[in-house]
């Protein structure tokens, strides 16, 4: 099976993608009066950001009159998707179990957030519940 393409997103990149799947495509002026209060960054840095963007395949834009329009190419859900993911693969030997295990002995995840990580389990259909995006790994001790 071919390796998925990592993405790299960086919390600038991340920023921009949260306004533009909030607000919808956008020019760098638009993205420019949306940004925070306090991040007042240059028009030529912003559209640098987007260039960027769009070469790693986040982002594309569409020619409007003469300004260019930007929009995510990715929704959140296939961000969030694909870095966690890599995420799990990369720090936790693919396993999601290792990661809750993690968040557990950290105690950033408390026995409420685990009864509502099982109950949004039993309401995804059959299909999706039978379907695993790698297969399970033993438990090793770390």
């Amino acid at each position: 099976m071919p390796r998925r393409k990592q993405l790299a997103i960086t919390q600038r990149h991340f920023e921009v993608l949260s306004l533009l799947w909030e607000h919808g495509p956008m020019t760098v002026r638009e993205l420019l009066e949306r940004l925070p209060r306090g991040q007042s960054l240059p028009y030529t840095t912003v559209l640098g950001l987007l260039q960027n963007m769009e070469r790693a395949g986040l982002a594309t834009h569409d020619v409007e009159n003469q300004a260019h329009r930007y929009r995510a190419l990715l929704s959140r859900q296939e961000a969030t998707g694909t870095l966690l993911t890599d995420f799990i693969e990369r720090f936790f030997r693919g396993s999601a179990e290792r990661l809750v295990l993690g968040l557990v002995d950290a105690q950033q995840l408390s026995a409420e957030d685990l009864r509502e990580i099982e109950a949004r389990l039993a309401q995804r259909p059959a299909k999706a519940a039978n379907q695993r995006p790698s297969p399970k790994r033993k438990r090793r001790e770390s």
